[in-house]
């Protein structure tokens, strides 16, 4: 959003936390246009249901007070239902009711005094926080999609409650190091293969297995290395070994777990055993082995970390891996935990998964 005032050699700008919606509202309520947030003389009038706030019977003609998009709430009217050609809204406005009939009286049959003309002050504003967080979470999920470089698309879905996206989730693309540690992204050497399968590729020159079979699968055991093709490599962007690197093939759910842990992550297609799912970047019965990763960087103290599946993942599943990462490898003497257990502070773990050990550490 460029500066008022920026001199004619050209604009200076600044980042402005306030979303796209409010800037919209703010320029229609002064009767402002602005083309870089769309707003034109062309469109400056005009009105677009965003969602429906309420609900009333006048003389037996039903009326729904909207809410225009990019308009501010003051604005809201009251529109006979003959007017509206918002099909999708009004099913979301009776499925929040319906939902919310059927928490207040447990599951219970919705009895004629619960239809009444108008709805009560606790229904509609509930309607409208269930309104407002599906655009909130609408636009988190159109921001994730934009920041992936990867093929998998981002869904993110919320069913329990009324909790919008998190304040403290960052999605990112790469390692973020600690301060002080350095992350020196450029391998010194690379592969001169035509077929990475059959010649001496860069997992032979680490002294380990290539780490996948011809239809994409992890074949090592865990705890082993993985060494993917790099940078420096002759070999193209279709070698076998390259697999880690091109990011998640699957499509994913970010959603809202029942029993409290938070916001988990579902895979929205079915994962054949031993693939590669997704890496963990960071600043139980589990699905998903641990392994290391090297490519561009090559110091062993600072390997990608990428989860496989190990065993076939059904749509709709939940992906899960063990935090003390069995398999992943001997723990050096520095991250063993020597103090007393009953000193240490331990996590709990609802992962609700038969054979969990009920703690994280």
């Amino acid at each position: 959003m460029a500066a008022v005032g920026a001199e004619a050699r050209g604009a200076w700008c600044v980042p402005c936390l306030v979303s796209l919606d409010t800037l919209q509202e703010l320029c229609r309520k002064e009767k402002l246009t602005c083309k870089s947030i769309g707003i034109t003389k062309r469109n400056l009038n005009n009105y677009e249901v965003e969602y429906l706030c309420d609900y009333k019977v006048v003389k037996d003609m039903e009326y729904y007070l909207v809410k225009w998009k990019g308009w501010p709430d003051s604005t809201n009217t009251w529109e006979p239902l003959q007017n509206l050609k918002c099909p999708l809204l009004l099913q979301q406005f009776s499925n929040d009711k319906h939902n919310y009939l059927s928490q207040v009286n447990k599951g219970k049959a919705i009895t004629p005094k619960d239809n009444n003309k108008t709805l009560k002050p606790a229904i509609a504003e509930y309607i409208v926080k269930k309104a407002k967080q599906r655009i909130a979470l609408q636009r988190w999920q159109d921001e994730l999609n934009r920041r992936k470089n990867h093929k998998g698309m981002i869904f993110v879905e919320n069913t329990v409650d009324l909790e919008g996206p998190p304040s403290d989730f960052y999605y990112i693309n790469e390692y973020k190091p600690a301060p002080g540690i350095s992350l020196v992204n450029e391998a010194t050497f690379g592969c001169s293969c035509t077929d990475c399968f059959f010649e001496k590729c860069c997992p032979a020159e680490a002294g380990v297995l290539l780490a996948y079979n011809k239809n994409q699968q992890i074949k090592i055991p865990p705890g082993t290395p993985i060494y993917e093709c790099n940078s420096r490599c002759q070999c193209g962007p279709d070698c076998p070994n390259r697999i880690v690197q091109k990011g998640t093939q699957y499509s994913l759910c970010i959603f809202r777990t029942s029993n409290g842990r938070g916001w988990g992550v579902k895979t929205l297609v079915k994962i054949k055993r031993m693939s590669f799912v997704m890496e963990y970047v960071g600043e139980c019965d589990p699905n998903l082995q641990v392994f290391n990763v090297f490519i561009d960087n090559l110091d062993t103290r600072l390997p990608r970390i990428a989860l496989f599946s190990t065993r076939t993942i059904n749509a709709g599943e939940e992906l899960t891996f063990d935090y003390q990462m069995k398999g992943y490898g001997d723990l050096s003497s520095d991250s063993v935990d020597h103090s007393p257990a009953k000193k240490r502070v331990r996590t709990v773990c609802k992962c609700g998964a038969v054979t969990c050990r009920g703690y994280l550490n």
